[in-house]
């Protein structure tokens, strides 16, 4: 009984080491810019929907900046983080995501949203997941 109690102490530990040092592991891969919406690609993102959001609101002018994201009014109307995935791939007859800005033949990703960031018209931001 001792040895059970000891165990799922353990697990439990670490399910909430994992919790809370997931939002510091993300890694953005890259970001694409259209003109009119941006894509972000990452490794993943932290598990709850609250954590997503404060990932994004803590990280948003570092990424906008560092891949050249048009920011305050002339933010993009959308932008999508995707999942990185199996990476870059061939175009093939997947249902994939290419981007213009980059090199064929692999400049392609899986279409896997992990999070959509709305600009709404009154200037407020709508996030879905």
């Amino acid at each position: 009984m001792r040895k059970l109690i000891i165990l799922l102490l353990a697990i439990f530990s670490c399910i909430l080491l994992y919790l809370f040092s997931a939002e510091n592991d993300v890694s953005v891969i890259g970001a694409h810019y259209d003109g009119s919406t941006a894509q972000i690609i990452v490794d993943k993102l932290p598990l709850t929907d609250s954590e997503k959001i404060s990932w994004w609101k803590k990280n948003q002018s570092e990424i906008m900046n560092k891949y050249n994201i048009p920011s305050g009014d002339r933010t993009p109307f959308l932008m999508v983080v995707y999942a990185f995935g199996d990476g870059y791939q061939m175009e093939g007859d997947e249902d994939r995501l290419c981007f213009s800005d980059m090199k064929p033949p692999k400049n392609c990703i899986d279409k896997n949203i992990l999070m959509m960031i709305w600009r709404t018209r009154n200037g407020g931001v709508k996030y879905q997941f």
